[in-house]
């Protein structure tokens, strides 16, 4: 149990996890102690503007007190002026309650005993304040309210009557909001554990490519590692042989010297092409010029000799009559890839066919030949860095999965598109297209 725990800990994902699972944590905690806050800061609102508003009215205040009074009123004497004026009727609820007092904050209504509110004891330090109090009824259940104490200063009613105290009930309202809040700690709870299955999956996608890339690399230096060491090899066993015969001449040494050029030649594309996608990483940033069409003749005419060593047969199709603007280096670097990925595999006498023609605002570049060809499901993998298509035939080959990639990123970088497709009956055609422009004339000039 403790090596599954440890090796679970130590996991590639697990810092992902980490990271993802306290960001989740962070984002629901937050959201929950902000809603919590504003619940709490909000639930007293409208019942401090009711509080607030009966303040400024304490004629009504009075009169509900008397319409309210269930018992004999205590020591209010009916007032002498405007006696007769019409009664007022604030507009209040059934939890609303009115205590009145006399100028020594006696409690001039008997009818609160029920509910515990005749033991209330104020003063005038609290005027005009709105404040929360705990009242045990007759049942012995502590209720919570809302009061606000105010000075009359009028004699519309009673003369006895100094002070006036409005009361709101909101033991209920408060465990709604209890209610509520447990509501919203469960929800949020809920969520955050699922946030833990989504750490999990988000931890795995993240870390997905990184070990994938990780296995290329690790693959392709497995390969590369290899298919040094048998150049190395053959170049140590030609080299020895050479020294233990210093006295032979050129021609009697004839056959190690052409073997150690090829293998210096397999090493020096490897280390090439190595060094071409470890420069473009940060990504191929052209250099547009003139390219005239004695360019594609030259660069034929040398493909040609190199297929000729290899025993290939050569052809191609100059179709290019007139000066493009591209970037000559780039171009004549994804020519060469095409042209030595045919030769690789061609079989000896085989046939590489090399054609480019232009329109008006398009570069064409067409390798055709009648080699091993490609399967369908390679097809799909061929221009990934590193993928090859088969290695045994490719380390026989010098093959190592990075020509082809490199010559993907120079066609994106060209804003062109590359394809591949079956040669009938045998081999394998590579078709690219490239953006080019014209000089103008002004420039020509």
């Amino acid at each position: 149990m403790f090596n599954k725990l440890k090796k679970t800990w130590y996991a590639d994902d697990f810092s992902y996890f980490i990271r993802n699972f306290g960001v989740f944590t962070l984002i629901f905690s937050a959201m929950t102690l902000i809603i919590l806050q504003v619940m709490h800061s909000s639930l007293y609102t409208s019942v401090d503007e009711k509080l607030q508003a009966l303040s400024s009215s304490p004629q009504a205040v009075i009169q509900l007190a008397l319409n309210r009074a269930t018992e004999e009123v205590k020591d209010i004497q009916p007032a002498t002026a405007d006696a007769n004026k019409a009664e007022i009727k604030p507009n209040v609820s059934s939890n609303t309650e009115v205590l009145l007092f006399d100028k020594d904050f006696n409690q001039l209504l008997l009818g609160n005993r029920f509910l515990g509110l005749d033991k209330i004891k104020l003063d005038k330090k609290e005027l005009n304040h709105i404040r929360q109090i705990q009242v045990v009824n007759s049942y012995g259940q502590e209720e919570t309210y809302r009061m606000v104490l105010m000075e009359t200063n009028s004699s519309t009613v009673s003369s006895n009557v100094k002070y006036a105290a409005v009361l709101i009930n909101t033991s209920q309202l408060e465990q709604i909001s209890q209610n509520h809040e447990h509501l919203i700690v469960v929800v949020m709870a809920s969520f955050w554990l699922l946030s833990l299955i989504a750490s999990v999956y988000l931890a795995r996608v993240s870390v997905k490519p990184l070990l994938e890339s990780m296995q290329k690399q690790k693959s392709f230096v497995e390969n590369a590692s290899h298919e040094l060491r048998t150049p190395l090899a053959v170049l140590q066993n030609r080299l020895e042989t050479l020294f233990r015969k210093p006295e032979a001449t050129i021609m009697e040494s004839s056959e190690s010297i052409a073997s150690s050029l090829e293998e210096v030649r397999n090493m020096k594309f490897l280390t090439t092409n190595l060094l071409n996608l470890a420069r473009r990483d940060d990504g191929i940033k052209p250099e547009f010029g003139v390219v005239k069409p004695d360019f594609f003749n030259t660069t034929f005419t040398n493909y040609e000799m190199i297929a000729s060593e290899n025993n290939r047969v050569f052809r191609f199709s100059n179709r290019v009559h007139r000066t493009i603007i591209t970037d000559k280096l780039l171009l004549k670097q994804l020519m060469t890839i095409l042209f030595d990925n045919a030769v690789k595999y061609t079989e000896e006498e085989g046939d590489i066919y090399f054609e480019i023609s232009t329109t008006e605002r398009s570069l064409y570049l067409k390798v055709a030949d009648n080699g091993i060809g490609i399967s369908a499901a390679d097809k799909k993998k061929i221009f990934d860095r590193f993928y090859r298509v088969d290695k045994a035939r490719t380390r026989q080959k010098g093959g190592f999965g990075l020509g082809l990639s490199l010559a993907k990123q120079i066609v994106d970088a060209l804003k062109g598109s590359i394809s591949v497709k079956d040669n009938k009956p045998n081999g394998t055609i590579f078709e690219v297209k490239i953006t080019i422009s014209t000089p103008s004339k002004r420039k020509n000039k």
